[in-house]
Protein backbone atom coordinates (compact mmCIF):
# COMPACT_ATOMS: atom_id res chain seq x y z
CA UNK A 1 0.00 0.00 0.00
CA UNK A 2 2.84 2.34 0.81
CA UNK A 3 4.45 1.89 -2.64
CA UNK A 4 1.17 2.79 -4.33
CA UNK A 5 0.86 6.07 -2.41
CA UNK A 6 4.52 6.93 -3.13
CA UNK A 7 3.97 6.21 -6.82
CA UNK A 8 0.81 8.36 -6.83
CA UNK A 9 2.65 11.20 -5.11
CA UNK A 10 5.54 11.02 -7.63
CA UNK A 11 3.06 11.01 -10.54
CA UNK A 12 1.32 14.04 -9.02
CA UNK A 13 4.65 15.93 -8.70
CA UNK A 14 5.59 15.04 -12.27
CA UNK A 15 2.21 16.30 -13.55
CA UNK A 16 2.66 19.57 -11.61
CA UNK A 17 6.14 20.12 -13.04
CA UNK A 18 4.90 19.39 -16.56
CA UNK A 19 2.01 21.85 -16.13
CA UNK A 20 4.34 24.59 -14.86
CA UNK A 21 6.72 24.04 -17.76
CA UNK A 22 3.92 24.13 -20.33
CA UNK A 23 2.46 27.34 -18.85
CA UNK A 24 5.87 29.02 -18.84
CA UNK A 25 6.38 28.17 -22.51
CA UNK A 26 2.91 29.51 -23.41
CA UNK A 27 3.59 32.75 -21.52
CA UNK A 28 6.89 33.17 -23.36
CA UNK A 29 5.14 32.61 -26.71
CA UNK A 30 2.46 35.18 -25.82
CA UNK A 31 5.09 37.71 -24.79
CA UNK A 32 6.90 37.37 -28.14
CA UNK A 33 3.77 36.98 -30.24
CA UNK A 34 2.98 40.69 -30.59
CA UNK A 35 3.27 40.29 -34.34
CA UNK A 36 3.97 37.76 -37.08
CA UNK A 37 6.07 37.97 -40.21
CA UNK A 38 5.39 35.20 -42.71
CA UNK A 39 6.25 34.33 -46.29
CA UNK A 40 2.94 33.89 -48.11
CA UNK A 41 4.25 33.08 -51.59
CA UNK A 42 7.71 32.64 -53.02
CA UNK A 43 8.57 34.00 -56.44
CA UNK A 44 7.50 31.83 -59.37
CA UNK A 45 10.42 32.91 -61.52
CA UNK A 46 13.30 30.61 -62.40
CA UNK A 47 16.69 30.90 -60.70
CA UNK A 48 18.13 32.50 -63.83
CA UNK A 49 15.91 35.59 -63.46
CA UNK A 50 17.61 38.69 -62.04
CA UNK A 51 14.62 39.95 -60.06
CA UNK A 52 12.26 38.04 -57.75
CA UNK A 53 9.17 39.22 -55.86
CA UNK A 54 8.24 37.34 -52.68
CA UNK A 55 4.88 38.04 -51.02
CA UNK A 56 5.08 38.43 -47.23
CA UNK A 57 2.46 39.08 -44.57
CA UNK A 58 2.88 41.25 -41.47
CA UNK A 59 0.23 40.85 -38.75
CA UNK A 60 -0.27 42.92 -35.60
CA UNK A 61 -1.51 40.41 -32.98
CA UNK A 62 -1.71 42.98 -30.19
CA UNK A 63 -4.68 45.03 -29.01
CA UNK A 64 -3.11 48.39 -29.81
CA UNK A 65 -1.73 50.35 -32.76
CA UNK A 66 1.82 49.26 -33.54
CA UNK A 67 4.56 50.57 -35.86
CA UNK A 68 7.21 48.42 -37.50
CA UNK A 69 10.56 49.14 -39.13
CA UNK A 70 11.00 46.96 -42.24
CA UNK A 71 14.42 46.14 -43.59
CA UNK A 72 16.31 43.74 -45.78
CA UNK A 73 19.80 42.38 -45.36
CA UNK A 74 21.27 40.81 -48.50
CA UNK A 75 23.67 37.89 -48.73
CA UNK A 76 23.54 36.61 -45.16
CA UNK A 77 24.91 33.23 -44.15
CA UNK A 78 22.72 30.47 -45.52
CA UNK A 79 22.23 27.36 -43.40
CA UNK A 80 20.88 24.11 -44.77
CA UNK A 81 17.59 24.55 -42.89
CA UNK A 82 16.85 27.76 -44.86
CA UNK A 83 16.99 25.94 -48.18
CA UNK A 84 13.77 24.07 -47.37
CA UNK A 85 11.43 26.90 -48.37
CA UNK A 86 8.22 25.04 -47.55
CA UNK A 87 9.15 24.48 -43.91
CA UNK A 88 10.76 27.88 -43.31
CA UNK A 89 7.86 30.26 -44.02
CA UNK A 90 7.40 31.75 -40.57
CA UNK A 91 9.52 34.49 -39.09
CA UNK A 92 11.90 33.71 -36.29
CA UNK A 93 12.55 36.04 -33.39
CA UNK A 94 15.97 37.62 -33.64
CA UNK A 95 17.20 37.17 -30.08
CA UNK A 96 19.81 39.86 -30.27
CA UNK A 97 20.85 42.60 -32.69
CA UNK A 98 24.51 41.78 -32.02
CA UNK A 99 23.97 38.21 -33.15
CA UNK A 100 22.36 39.44 -36.37
CA UNK A 101 25.28 41.73 -37.10
CA UNK A 102 27.75 38.88 -36.64
CA UNK A 103 26.18 36.73 -39.37
CA UNK A 104 28.70 37.96 -41.92
CA UNK A 105 31.62 38.31 -39.51
CA UNK A 106 34.92 37.84 -41.27
CA UNK A 107 33.40 38.43 -44.71
CA UNK A 108 34.23 41.66 -46.45
CA UNK A 109 32.66 40.80 -49.78
CA UNK A 110 30.08 43.05 -51.36
CA UNK A 111 26.43 41.97 -51.21
CA UNK A 112 25.26 39.99 -54.20
CA UNK A 113 21.64 41.17 -53.91
CA UNK A 114 19.63 44.27 -53.16
CA UNK A 115 16.38 44.11 -51.21
CA UNK A 116 13.53 46.59 -51.42
CA UNK A 117 10.17 46.33 -49.67
CA UNK A 118 6.99 47.52 -51.36
CA UNK A 119 3.30 47.83 -50.60
CA UNK A 120 1.25 44.98 -52.03
CA UNK A 121 0.16 47.06 -55.04
CA UNK A 122 3.85 47.88 -55.75
CA UNK A 123 2.96 51.60 -55.78
CA UNK A 124 5.37 52.66 -53.04
CA UNK A 125 8.62 51.49 -51.50
CA UNK A 126 8.29 51.36 -47.70
CA UNK A 127 10.57 50.96 -44.71
CA UNK A 128 8.10 51.67 -41.89
CA UNK A 129 4.45 50.84 -41.42
CA UNK A 130 1.76 51.14 -38.72
CA UNK A 131 -0.94 48.54 -38.22
CA UNK A 132 -4.18 48.72 -36.25
CA UNK A 133 -4.93 46.02 -33.67
CA UNK A 134 -5.35 42.58 -35.30
CA UNK A 135 -4.63 44.07 -38.75
CA UNK A 136 -2.66 42.16 -41.36
CA UNK A 137 -1.02 43.56 -44.47
CA UNK A 138 0.72 41.98 -47.45
CA UNK A 139 4.02 43.38 -48.67
CA UNK A 140 6.49 42.42 -51.36
CA UNK A 141 10.19 41.84 -50.87
CA UNK A 142 11.87 42.59 -54.19
CA UNK A 143 15.21 40.80 -54.32
CA UNK A 144 17.46 41.79 -57.21
CA UNK A 145 20.68 40.00 -58.12
CA UNK A 146 23.54 42.46 -58.63
CA UNK A 147 26.14 42.26 -61.37
CA UNK A 148 28.96 41.09 -59.06
CA UNK A 149 27.33 37.78 -58.12
CA UNK A 150 29.18 34.53 -58.36
CA UNK A 151 27.42 31.55 -59.92
CA UNK A 152 26.45 28.08 -58.83
CA UNK A 153 25.82 28.58 -55.09
CA UNK A 154 23.12 29.35 -52.52
CA UNK A 155 22.71 32.70 -50.77
CA UNK A 156 20.15 33.80 -48.22
CA UNK A 157 18.57 37.21 -47.89
CA UNK A 158 16.95 38.31 -44.65
CA UNK A 159 13.79 40.41 -44.44
CA UNK A 160 13.03 41.77 -40.96
CA UNK A 161 10.31 43.63 -39.10
CA UNK A 162 11.13 45.34 -35.81
CA UNK A 163 8.43 46.52 -33.42
CA UNK A 164 9.03 50.22 -32.75
CA UNK A 165 8.42 52.04 -29.48
CA UNK A 166 9.84 49.35 -27.22
CA UNK A 167 12.41 49.89 -24.52
CA UNK A 168 15.95 49.22 -25.67
CA UNK A 169 16.40 45.86 -23.95
CA UNK A 170 12.88 44.65 -24.84
CA UNK A 171 12.82 45.24 -28.60
CA UNK A 172 11.23 42.49 -30.64
CA UNK A 173 12.47 41.78 -34.14
CA UNK A 174 11.37 38.92 -36.37
CA UNK A 175 12.88 37.91 -39.66
CA UNK A 176 12.50 35.44 -42.47
CA UNK A 177 15.32 34.16 -44.65
CA UNK A 178 14.76 33.62 -48.32
CA UNK A 179 17.22 31.25 -49.97
CA UNK A 180 18.21 31.95 -53.56
CA UNK A 181 20.22 29.75 -55.84
CA UNK A 182 22.44 31.74 -58.15
CA UNK A 183 22.43 29.68 -61.30
CA UNK A 184 25.38 29.30 -63.62
CA UNK A 185 24.40 30.69 -67.03
CA UNK A 186 26.69 28.12 -68.66
CA UNK A 187 24.72 25.26 -67.08
CA UNK A 188 21.65 24.62 -69.25
CA UNK A 189 19.87 22.81 -66.39
CA UNK A 190 18.94 26.08 -64.63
Amino acid sequence: MRNKSTLTFCAFLLACCFTLLTNAQQQNKKKNNNFDLEIVKYSDKTDAEIEHLHLLSLTNNSNKLASYKLSGKPSVKCKMKHKNVVRKRFGDIDPDEVQSKDENAGKKSKPEFSIDIYKEDMSQKIDEISLSPKQSINIYAKITRLSNTGAGHWKCNKVSAKLLGQKKGKQIKKSVKIASFISDPNNKGH
